[in-house]
């Protein structure tokens, strides 16, 4: 199964937003923030179905990213998960989004799968050293990382996931996305990931989707919230709204006791109406928040 995917019929599933995490409660106790910051994006730029539709007539896949990054701020950057990058390529994708004349554009560099998934995040230094090295090439619009971990990585592997995060750069902002179900299931071993995140600065991403409402833990380990919203998307579109509009609200509630960042990344089982998925909660996010997002167009 596609890690997310339901094997159910989805509006038979709760998508209730669970309460506050325990370490949230705590990282949220500081009165509102002066100022939160939003960045909502999608998880891909370069697909052809959106010509048309977001992108103008017959746009050349070459223009895709600056074409996006007129419309969007933020990115989740894959390319770096797939293939190991390299500066020079870093500096050539920005190249692309500068001609887009946006300043604000921020990339959010996924950790390399060499780091992650092949050696499992042990005895990483250089890797992460490379890594880091190069995702630089993105200058002031590189974001914080994303280091989705796999789904196999598990609890027995706290002391290397301990070992990893200790050697975090602290110049650098990297948030975490667990899967392993014993992460969320074994309080003790949620405790223990959770209050390590929080004491090394790192963030966690919450993963909204479908089939996998464990991922929802809504732990805040920074004053900071990382979405990774997966909608279903086709006949279930004004339910994927519906969930949108309760982030809102939970985030206006997190924004009055802290928060200082949101990164509202959204995806698609089927790709085609993930811009007006986004188009939306950034609308929504506007309205009730405060947000500031320029607003995105999305023709049907």
């Amino acid at each position: 199964m596609e890690f997310g995917r339901p094997e159910k019929d989805i509006l038979l599933i709760d998508h209730t937003l669970p309460a506050d995490g325990r370490v949230t409660a705590q990282v949220l106790s500081a009165g509102a923030a002066e100022r939160t910051k939003f960045h909502v994006g999608c998880a891909k730029w370069g697909r052809k179905e959106w010509v048309g539709h977001l992108y103008p007539d017959k746009t050349p896949e070459k223009e895709f990213l600056t074409e996006y990054g007129k419309r969007f701020d933020t990115i989740e950057f894959a390319a770096s998960f797939f293939t190991r990058p390299d500066r020079e390529s870093m500096v050539r994708w920005l190249d692309r989004v500068k001609l887009a004349g946006n300043d604000d554009f921020m990339f959010i560099p996924k950790v390399s799968k060499e780091i992650s998934h092949i050696s499992r995040l042990e005895n990483t230094g250089e890797l992460l050293k490379d890594f880091i090295s190069a995702v630089e090439g993105f200058g002031p619009h590189l974001g914080p990382m994303l280091l989705q971990l796999s789904d196999s990585f598990g609890t027995k592997y706290f002391e290397r996931m301990k070992n990893f995060v200790e050697q975090l750069p602290k110049e650098h902002r990297f948030f975490i996305e667990l899967r392993h179900e014993n992460w969320f299931s074994d309080e003790t071993s949620r405790r223990k990931v959770f209050e390590l995140f929080r004491e090394y600065g790192v963030g966690t991403v919450i993963t909204d989707t479908s089939g996998r409402r464990d991922c929802l833990h809504m732990e805040l380990t920074t004053p900071d919230l990382y979405v990774r919203f997966n909608g279903n998307g086709e006949e279930h579109q004004a339910h994927d709204r519906q969930r949108v509009d309760d982030w809102a609200h939970r985030i206006a509630d997190w924004k009055g006791r802290g928060l200082k960042n949101v990164y509202f990344i959204l995806s698609q089982t089927k790709e085609l109406d993930t811009p007006a998925l986004a188009a939306y909660a950034i609308e929504r996010f506007n309205e009730q928040l405060g947000a500031g997002l320029k607003s995105v167009v999305w023709n049907p």
